[in-house]
């Protein structure tokens, strides 16, 4: 089968099920055409792209918006599929996803491709395929609107190379700096008053390095693999060692209630979150006698995270604020003299963009320190 936005294929395999291009007739043509009739209304108004297929793909219906963006007249689409025209350009996965989630699960989906218009021209759209359906429940037609997102990705592209060019340019000789930092801090006969010196350069070094490492993380976010079967168990004990080694004064106790925990989500950003919120709870519990505690349990459909410390409030006139973009709460240096004020942004942002529900309450129950939640949909 070939499909919307489809597969240059004669058929796609879809869930063990192999969905085959059925051209029309003429005649079928002209029946299927003056059924869609209701639906047609306010999309000529519409300056998207619009199309109507039946369930095999076949076009019943285009308005100005495809000519505009496709290149192709009315003519040239009606009764053809979208990979006889400007289609068929993704990998093989994608049409199979698409038409596993239409034609099986009989669900909307969205999704981003690239196309090809008549002059050979290529670009992006962003695509919205909802199945219309039959009284008995079988598909009847499909409505497919397609916005054209070319600009959007080119900005996106610019984005990514220049952030990765950026920080290539930067890391090596950030890292450079900070090891040779390192060796002069450890000279014997430097006076106090240089090797103070050397401290304050290090650390605002280290911070220049965290503040690459975050644009890096953020620059990620936006197209990314959210499959990869991740065990919370083994991402967060990791963290938890190194956090412990990065505060010997903090006492890190890890709770849980079951195992095992399994989530699909991507790797680098799901370890990104734990990490931000392990270590900041760290790194701002007390001073001298440090304690973090982290509790993971499953409740009902929802795997429930926690992480609590024994340090600073964060101030409740501040607090609608700490997931802002740079923001440091006003007592935040009290404990720790530095930071990015990206770590606790980064971890809402990928939050939202996983769906999962990120919250915190300070002070806690115990009358100090703060405690962050996280709730992930199973």
């Amino acid at each position: 089968m070939r499909a919307c936005g489809a597969c240059d294929v004669g058929s796609i395999p879809t869930g063990g099920t192999k969905f085959m291009r059925t051209p029309l007739s003429e005649k079928k043509l002209q029946e299927l055409i003056e059924k869609i009739e209701p639906f047609k209304v306010g999309f000529d108004a519409i300056g998207e792209h619009v199309i109507i297929t039946d369930e095999n793909a076949n076009i019943l219906y285009a308005n100005k918006g495809v000519e505009e963006q496709t290149g192709f007249s009315i003519q040239e689409i009606i009764g053809k599929t979208p990979a006889d025209v400007w289609g068929g350009k993704m990998p093989k996965d994608f049409y199979k996803t698409l038409w596993h989630t239409i034609k099986t699960e009989k669900k909307p989906f969205v999704g981003e491709l690239n196309n090809v218009k008549k002059d050979g021209t290529k670009y992006w759209q962003e695509i919205h395929i909802h199945p219309i359906f039959n009284h008995d429940g079988t598909i009847k037609f499909f409505i497919a609107i397609e916005p054209n997102i070319t600009e959007r990705k080119e900005k996106e592209k610019f984005k990514e190379e220049f952030i990765s060019i950026i920080s290539h340019q930067l890391k090596n000789p950030l890292t450079v700096m900070k090891w040779t930092l390192e060796i002069l801090a450890k000279i014997e006969g430097a006076t106090s008053s240089d090797q103070k010196r050397i401290k304050v350069v290090l650390e605002n070094t280290q911070s220049i390095i965290d503040l690459v490492n975050d644009l890096t993380i953020i620059s990620k976010i936006g197209k990314i693999d959210t499959q990869t079967n991740i065990d919370l168990f083994t991402v967060i004990n990791s963290i938890i060692e190194q956090a412990k080694v990065a505060n010997r004064n903090t006492v890190i106790e890890f709770k849980k209630d079951m195992e095992p925990c399994i989530i699909k989500s991507n790797s680098t950003l799901s370890f990104e979150v734990f990490k931000n919120l392990i270590f900041n709870a760290a790194e701002y519990s007390d001073k001298d006698h440090g304690i973090v505690n982290i509790h993971l349990k499953k409740e009902n459909d929802y795997y429930l995270f926690s992480v609590e410390n024994n340090g600073i409030e964060i101030p409740k006139n501040e607090q609608s604020k700490i997931f802002s973009k740079f923001f440091r709460a006003s007592n935040a240096s009290d404990r720790k003299e530095s930071g990015t004020g990206l770590g606790l942004f980064i971890a809402k942002m990928i939050c939202d963009y996983f769906g999962w529900q990120i919250s915190f309450k300070s002070p806690t129950d115990k009358g100090n320190g703060a405690i962050f939640h996280l709730k992930i949909p199973i």
